[in-house]
C-alpha cells in the first residue's frame, strides 16, 4: 500500500502544479508574447498609417469629392477604437482576457481584408470603423494579456519585477505612432495603397495562431451583468469629445453651434455615465462598467491625468516636429519619419533602463519623476528651434523627449496593475489607455489651435488672402518664393516654438502630479515572510513551486489535467 500512497501523493502534486504554474510552459509563454506584441503593434499602426497614402487612396477611388471625405478614413478607425476601449474593460474582467483579445483580433482582421477589397470611399470608411472596433481591443487588452502572462510581483528587498513587460506597451504606442507613417509610404510608394490592409493579414493571422495554440490563462466562470447603458453613454460622450477635437477650427470655428452643441452634449453625457456608475444610487448599474471606487486608489488617480498628459504631448511632439522638418528644413512627408526615429530609439533605450532601476525599492517614483522631467526640458530644448538649426540639434531633442516618454508611458501602466484589485485589472488597465488615446486626441486639438493662431498673428497682412480672408494657410509655402517664402517659414517656425512651450508648461504639470505619487504596493500584498501565492506565471494562483523549466511541465507528469483554456 505504502507505494501507491506515495504515487498518488506526487500525482496530485503535479496535478497542482500543472493547474496553475505549469498551464502555461515558458515556450508558450513567450510564443503568446510574440503574439500580443505584434497584435498591439498593428493595432497602434493602422491609427496613423492611412495618413501618408491620402492622395493615392483618394484618386483611386474618388477623385472628384475623395479629398472631402479623406478625414473620415482617420476618425472613422479613432472614433470606434477609442470609444470601445471602455468596454472591453469590463469585458475582459467578466470573460477573461484570452477570449477578448482573440475577438478583437479576429474583428481587426477582418476589417482589413474589407478595406484592401473596398470599391469606393463609403465603403472604405465604413470598414475603417469595423476595423477600429478590433483595434480598440488591440491597444488595450493585449496589455492586459501580457500583464497576465508576466505578472509583476514586489520584490523581497521591496522592488518591483516585470517593468520590461508593462514598459512595453506604453513604449509601442509611441515607436508605431512614429513608425505607422514610414511603412505606410514604404508601401504605398512601392506596391499599392491596399497593402497597408492586406500586410496585417499574414501578420494577424501568425498572432491569432499563437494566441490559440499557446495562450493559457485562468478561466473564469463567475456571472456578471454587463452595463450596456452606461457602455452607450461613454461611447456617445467620447464620439462627441472626439468630434470636437477633429472639427474645431477646421471644418467648424469654435463658437460655431456644431461645434458648441457636441461640447454640450458630450458634458452632459459624460455626467449621465458617471451618475450611471455610482454617483446617483437610484439609476446606478448593479455592476458599473467603470467602477468609481478605482479612484480610491492613489496610483490610479494620479497615473490617469499623468497619462492623459502624456498622450497630449506624445501626439504634439510627433505631429509638430514632423511639421518643423517640412516647412523649415524641406524634409519630404515620407521621410519625415526617418527623422523622428531618434525618438522611437530614446524610448527604447529608456523602457530597457527604467525596467531594470524599478527592481530596486523605492526607485518607482524616482523613475516616473525623471521621465516627466525630462520631457520638460526636451520640450523647451524644441522651443528654440529655428529655421536653420541643424537636424542633429533636432535629432538630440527628439532623443531626449524620447527617454522621457519612455520613462513615463509604459511604468504607470505597471504601477496601475500593480496596485488594483486583480478582478479590476482589464478596466483599470483599459482606462489608462483611454486616458493616453483621449490626451492625443485633445492635444491635437490644442496645440493645433495654438498653431494657427500664432501663425496667423505672425505672417504680414500683405501675404494673407485668398479663399480664408484673413486666415493664412501653411499651403502658402506651396505658392510663395524667395523672401516672401522665407517670411511665412519663419512665421511657421514662430508658431511652432509656441507649441513646443506650451507642451513643455503641460508637461510641468505632470511632473507636479507625478511628485504625489507614491511607490505601488500590491493590493493584496503575502504577509511579510511568505511566498506570495496571490499570482502565478499566467495570472492564476501558486503554490511555492519551482519555476518551469524550458519545457514546462510534461504531460505524463500533469496525471492527464488539461490547462485552462483561457
Amino acid at each position: 500500500m505504502r507505494p501507491n500512497i506515495v504515487r498518488l501523493s506526487i500525482k496530485v502534486d503535479s496535478r497542482r502544479l500543472a493547474k496553475y504554474a505549469g498551464a502555461m510552459t515558458l515556450t508558450q509563454m513567450r510564443l503568446a508574447t510574440i503574439g500580443a506584441v505584434l497584435s498591439m503593434v498593428l493595432g497602434i499602426v493602422d491609427s496613423n498609417i492611412v495618413a501618408t497614402a491620402a492622395w493615392p487612396i483618394t484618386k483611386s477611388l474618388d477623385p472628384v469629392h475623395g479629398l472631402d471625405l479623406l478625414p473620415w478614413l482617420i476618425t472613422a478607425y479613432a472614433l470606434a477604437s477609442t470609444v470601445t476601449q471602455p468596454m472591453y474593460g469590463k469585458l475582459t474582467d467578466v470573460y477573461g482576457p484570452k477570449k477578448i483579445y482573440l475577438f478583437s483580433l479576429a474583428t481587426f482582421l477582418v476589417g482589413s481584408a474589407l478595406c484592401g477589397i473596398a470599391q469606393n470611399m463609403g465603403q472604405l470608411i465604413a470598414f475603417r470603423a469595423v476595423q477600429g472596433v478590433g483595434g480598440g481591443g488591440l491597444m488595450s487588452v493585449t496589455l492586459v494579456v501580457v500583464l497576465s502572462i508576466w505578472p509583476p510581483k514586489t520584490t523581497s528587498g521591496g522592488g518591483s519585477t516585470g517593468g520590461g513587460s508593462a514598459g512595453m506597451g506604453g513604449v509601442m504606442t509611441g515607436v508605431c505612432i512614429v513608425v505607422g507613417p514610414l511603412v505606410g509610404g514604404y508601401l504605398t510608394e512601392h506596391l499599392s495603397w491596399r497593402w497597408i490592409f492586406y500586410v496585417n493579414l499574414p501578420l494577424g493571422l501568425i498572432a491569432l495562431g499563437l494566441g490559440v495554440f499557446n495562450l493559457r490563462l485562468p478561466v473564469r466562470n463567475d456571472r456578471h451583468r454587463i452595463d450596456f447603458l452606461g457602455a452607450g453613454l461613454i461611447a456617445a460622450a467620447t464620439s462627441a469629445l472626439l468630434l470636437v477635437t477633429e472639427w474645431g477650427g477646421a471644418e467648424y470655428a469654435w463658437s460655431s453651434s456644431v461645434i458648441v452643441l457636441l461640447e454640450l452634449g458630450g458634458a452632459l453625457l459624460l455626467v449621465a455615465f458617471l451618475l450611471r456608475q455610482g454617483l446617483w444610487s437610484r439609476i446606478a448599474a448593479e455592476e458599473p462598467l467603470f467602477p468609481l471606487s478605482l479612484f480610491r486608489n492613489q496610483v490610479f488617480r494620479l497615473a490617469s491625468p499623468q497619462q492623459f498628459i502624456s498622450g497630449m504631448v506624445t501626439m504634439g511632439s510627433v505631429v509638430y516636429v514632423a511639421l518643423y522638418l517640412q516647412a523649415a528644413q524641406g524634409v519630404k512627408p515620407t521621410l519625415a519619419g526617418v527623422h523622428l526615429l531618434p525618438m522611437a530609439l530614446g524610448m527604447i533605450i529608456s523602457a530597457v533602463v527604467g525596467g531594470r532601476l524599478i527592481r530596486r525599492p523605492g526607485r518607482f517614483r524616482l523613475v516616473l519623476i525623471a521621465g516627466t522631467v525630462l520631457v520638460t526640458i526636451a520640450f523647451g530644448l524644441l522651443s528654440r528651434l529655428r529655421a536653420d538649426t541643424s537636424v542633429w540639434v533636432t535629432n538630440v531633442d527628439l532623443l531626449l523627449l524620447g527617454a522621457g516618454l519612455g520613462l513615463v508611458l509604459g511604468m504607470a501602466l505597471l504601477a496601475v496593475q500593480m496596485s488594483v484589485p486583480k478582478e479590476q485589472m482589464g478596466v483599470a488597465i483599459t482606462s489608462i489607455r483611454f486616458s493616453q488615446t483621449l490626451g492625443g486626441a485633445v492635444g491635437s486639438a490644442v496645440f493645433g489651435t495654438i498653431l494657427a493662431r500664432e501663425f496667423a498673428a505672425r505672417v504680414p497682412d500683405s501675404l494673407k488672402g485668398g479663399e480664408n480672408g484673413n486666415r493664412p494657410s501653411i499651403a502658402l509655402l506651396q505658392t510663395l518664393t524667395g523672401k516672401a517664402r522665407d517670411t511665412v517659414v519663419h512665421a511657421l517656425v514662430g508658431a511652432a516654438d509656441q507649441v513646443f512651450v506650451s507642451g513643455a508648461l503641460i508637461a510641468a504639470v505632470a511632473v507636479l502630479i507625478t511628485l504625489f505619487f507614491k511607490e505601488p504596493r500590491s493590493a493584496a500584498p503575502a504577509a511579510v515572510g511568505e511566498t506570495d501565492t496571490t499570482q502565478g506565471l499566467a495570472g492564476g494562483p501558486v503554490d511555492p513551486a519551482p519555476r518551469p523549466r524550458r519545457g514546462g511541465v510534461r504531460p505524463e507528469h500533469a496525471g492527464g489535467l488539461e490547462p485552462p483554456a483561457s
